[in-house]
């Protein structure tokens, strides 16, 4: 601990733990602030009465996962130190090329550019497209996938996934024990092989190598600066006594707000407009939210071939698609872990299964009077899970959602799908294709179906846009507050619009260029 730090980094996620991680190496001083606490593979839910615990809520647990409500989007992200990481399908893409064409993308970012970052990432990262583990094979699900796709006329293929799947290592940056990936799609439940190259595996430790200093359990509430000294407000929680907290502040030359696209606009916003510390933040805070057009929980139903979500990696293949109207869209395949395809399994009333559990009852009471033998295997037939293929969609929505503070001091969200409709509309017929090569039914996500037309995402992104003036942005493309010199924002809420693609790799790629110039003032 130091009387005033060189960085503040608030946040563990894929822009937070990266700008620290490379802000240490380069001999910074560097604390980094974590709302949530450090997680041990053991402790990682593996059914579903230990899932309640992994679900974030300061007055009862501190969980990895954290689900927040607004009026037409329902967003998943990660809380704990390595941030989403702990949580993501493992997915490493870089952006379509075209992507950065979009008007809203600064002048100064390409892929050419980006391409020397993403190359840096991946030396830590380590995602190639899977290799099955000793003993196991392409999954079902892959290979049902893959096939639909080349029916449908869409090319399709392997993603490079961040998931060790050779012989248990120790691993070449951390030096931690890491297993090979035990093939049960438990990504979204914590990694208890430690075979997923999550943050605390890679980045974290590289930082802590080098003096980085995390503290856990630190929930960032106010900035401000004054004479080239910036002071962070933080709730200090018990971490025996949920619910219970102190406050304390920490000093430091610069600060990095990367607390994810929902936390580091709201801290802002506060700023701005409830605290009045820093009043003079750009008019855009807020603006150009987009939920990269995710569509989560459609698939297919009764397919031809067997595809048991629940085996291998959560993510292991993809095609992205160029539609006539000029969307970029992306469908994946989307494996469950066991807990929640067998919750579902018994929470929706599919027809098959009720009728052999009906089938099983009055075998039973005619067994016991006397009749044929009881088949006991109806009590486990009839299941829809192991011919359910799930869906994750992206595609490049109208990124017009506004994050503000509501009447109570709340953060809201106004987000109307009007002007993302045909969008939507192009991604559900990619699936539908693929869903009659399948030869099964296509699911729609049931919270999209009208009249809710709701969206769930895992990757919420801008708020505190990048731009090339201050009059269309937050922040420059080096990641500075435009007019606060020494205010950074570095993780999804720079991200302009959406990018079709699982945005962790760009994130990342953006925070090691912000890093590079934080340090050495120039592009690497």
């Amino acid at each position: 601990m130091v009387p005033i730090y060189d960085v503040i980094v608030i946040g563990s996620g894929f822009g937070g733990a990266v700008v620290a991680a490379r802000l240490a190496e380069a001999g910074r001083s560097v604390c980094v602030l974590e709302q949530g606490r450090r997680w041990e593979p053991a402790e990682f839910p593996r059914t579903l009465s230990e899932a309640e615990p992994a679900v974030w809520d300061e007055k009862r647990h501190y969980g990895f996962l954290e689900y927040r409500v607004f009026r037409r989007m329902d967003v998943v992200q990660g809380v704990g130190v390595g941030g989403g990481s702990l949580h993501y399908f493992n997915v490493q893409l870089r952006t379509p090329a075209s992507i950065f064409d979009r008007p809203e993308w600064p002048a100064a970012y390409g892929r050419p550019m980006l391409d020397t970052y993403y190359d840096r990432v991946g030396e830590v990262i380590e995602a190639h497209p899977l290799v099955p583990p000793a003993g196991q094979r392409l999954p079902s699900r892959t290979k049902a996938f893959l096939d639909a796709a080349e029916r449908a006329g869409y090319e399709a293929e392997l993603v490079p996934i961040a998931v060790h799947t050779g012989a248990t290592r120790n691993h070449p940056v951390s030096g931690l024990v890491q297993e090979p990936c035990a093939y049960t799609a438990d990504c979204l439940l914590g990694c208890r092989p430690r075979s997923k190259n999550s943050l605390d595996v890679t980045y974290i430790p590289l930082g802590e190598r080098h003096g980085m200093e995390v503290r856990p359990l630190h929930v960032a509430e106010r900035i401000e600066g004054a004479d080239g000294t910036w002071t962070v407000t933080a709730r200090r929680l018990d971490p025996d006594r949920p619910g219970r907290f102190d406050r304390g502040t920490v000093e430091g030359r610069s600060v990095v707000v990367a607390a994810g696209s929902l936390g580091s606009t709201e801290l802002l916003l506060r700023a701005r407009d409830q605290h009045r510390t820093l009043p003079r933040l750009p008019a855009a805070l807020g603006r150009r939210y987009t939920p990269n057009g995710d569509m989560i929980f459609a698939g297919t139903l009764n397919s031809d071939v067997p595809v048991d979500p629940s085996n291998g990696p959560a993510i292991t293949a993809g095609t992205v698609v160029r539609t006539p109207s000029g969307n970029l869209v992306h469908v994946q395949d989307l494996g469950f872990p066991p807990a929640l395809t067998s919750f579902a399994d018994g929470a929706v009333p599919a027809r098959k299964r009720l009728l052999s559990i009906c089938r099983a009852a009055i075998g039973y009471l005619m067994a016991s009077r006397g009749g044929p033998p009881f088949r006991s295997a109806l009590l486990f037939s009839g299941s829809f899970v192991p011919r359910f293929l799930p869906y994750l969609g992206m595609g490049t929505d109208a990124a017009d959602g506004v994050l503000h503070l509501d009447g109570h001091g709340r953060l809201a969200l106004d987000w109307n799908p009007a002007a993302s409709k045909a969008m939507f509309r192009d991604l559900e017929r990619v699936m539908k294709d693929l869903s009659r090569s399948l030869g099964g039914d296509f699911l729609r996500s049931p919270p999209w179906r009208p009249p809710f037309r709701r969206l769930l995402t895992a990757h919420s992104m801008g708020g505190c846009v990048m731009s090339d003036s201050a009059g269309s942005g937050v922040v420059d493309h080096r990641g500075e507050v435009w007019g606060h010199p020494g205010l950074f924002v570095v993780d999804g809420a720079v991200i302009p619009g959406p990018l079709a693609v699982n945005p962790s790799l760009t994130i990342a790629a953006v925070a090691e260029r912000t890093a590079q110039w934080m340090v050495h003032g120039r592009e690497l």
